[in-house]
């Protein structure tokens, strides 16, 4: 990357945004004193297959800085902070046509004061959450399928110190080849972040990515809208790459945990499903999976499973009447003990930042994995993480 200029991109909710632009001005800049923001003007083009986005973004601080944008009177690098939202600064689009998220054409042009300007564009992308993160993974299993994937290590494991395990599976529109998708399209940097690792103690995080969707039963790619209950195509390879993860690194085999959202959701069902004495714990969120076929016995096999079900009441994509509910009625009906469930009545911004007509800001009810990565599922005063903490597949026999 050059050094003269980069984009910051941040996760939040909704997804990703362009935060922060830092550059090193040339030619005809002399360096002011102090800087103001508003002697700066920004201009954002967004640009997909289909339409052309731009408009001004406003400049909320400007100092000088280090080229990775820590204030320094003496440094060479010009910082700008942008303000961003739910409905501006994203460099994320939806593409309706193919079911994926994408990331727009995306450019920034800089002006100061009429004497200097320059321009920058994806390839000044930084993503400074996930510079921890193994980002090259990519595995094929028995089956044939190929699965690429992002890895992040604990600094404290060791063979004296094995960590946990957490999986997480992304839902329809982060599927493709680029891990940045799947980690920017929810926002699983959290997972890599201070909070989550200190109340885990140090964990591994392992975020596969299908190259279509979880919920694709045949070679058929479209076969997933018709899925009923059926086993994906890539369950046995998924597990072969969980395997494979767990064997190479010092990970505590007695503490791995799955969870996922919507399509990933259904892949978490799937994989305790046929894998019941594997995971300690699974966390679905808007789960995707079919329940009227579930036999007896498949619900008996994971009904010592902990597992802490999420969701919306407003959920239009998958509707709770549907999916969740009937699958808990079914697990409460044989007896299963360890299911928590957090039932919210809608998905709003809860952080007071974002307003809309002097309102929370409210996002699609499908959107609830938003509460899980702001660990705001709470059940008896224990959070989510806090739950996913002290899991131990001791609970087999206890």
């Amino acid at each position: 990357m050059d050094l003269n200029g980069k984009i910051i991109i941040e996760g939040f909710d909704w997804g990703p945004a362009a935060t922060k632009v830092i550059f090193m001005p040339d030619k005809g800049f002399d360096k002011m004193e102090e800087l103001n923001p508003a002697s700066f003007e920004v201009e954002e083009l967004k640009e997909n297959d289909r339409k052309s986005f731009s408009g001004k973004r406003t400049v909320i601080d400007a100092y000088y800085s280090d080229e990775s944008g820590n204030r320094s009177e003496k440094g060479d690098f010009i910082s700008l902070e942008l303000q961003f939202g739910p409905e501006e600064g994203s460099p994320m689009f939806y593409d309706f046509s193919t079911g994926y998220n994408k990331w727009f054409d995306y450019h920034l042009k800089v002006k100061v004061s009429g004497v200097w300007e320059g321009s920058f564009d994806n390839g000044y992308f930084d993503f400074p959450e996930v510079e921890d993160v193994n980002l090259s993974g990519n595995f094929t299993g028995s089956e044939g399928h190929s699965l690429r994937y992002a890895s992040f290590k604990p600094k404290n494991a060791s063979e004296e110190n094995p960590r946990p395990l957490v999986i997480w599976l992304h839902g329809m529109g982060e599927g493709g080849n680029n891990p940045l998708i799947a980690l920017y399209g929810n926002r699983v940097t959290a997972l890599f972040g201070d909070e989550f690792q200190k109340i885990m103690g140090g964990a591994y995080v392992l975020t596969p990515q299908t190259p279509t969707f979880w919920l694709q039963y045949n070679e058929d790619k479209s076969s997933w809208i018709k899925n009923r209950g059926q086993d994906s195509i890539y369950l046995k390879d998924l597990k072969e790459l969980i395997d494979k993860f767990a064997d190479e690194n010092y990970v505590d085999k007695k503490r791995i945990i799955v969870g996922g959202c919507s399509n990933g959701g259904f892949m978490t069902m799937d994989l305790i499903l046929n894998y019941p004495d594997y995971f300690a714990a699974a966390y679905p969120i808007c789960e995707a999976f079919y329940p009227k076929k579930l036999k007896k016995e498949q619900l008996i096999a994971i009904k010592d499973i902990p597992m802490w079900f999420v969701y919306a009441k407003n959920d239009m994509t998958v509707k709770p009447r549907i999916y969740e509910k009937p699958l808990l009625t079914g697990l409460k009906n044989i007896g299963a003990s360890k299911i928590k469930v957090s039932e919210f009545k809608d998905v709003h911004d809860t952080s007071g930042k974002f307003l809309k007509n002097g309102k929370p800001y409210k996002y699609f009810g499908h959107f609830s994995w938003i509460y899980f990565f702001n660990n705001e599922c709470v059940e008896n005063g224990t959070s989510i993480w806090k739950w996913m903490s002290e899991i131990n597949k001791n609970f087999l026999t206890t």
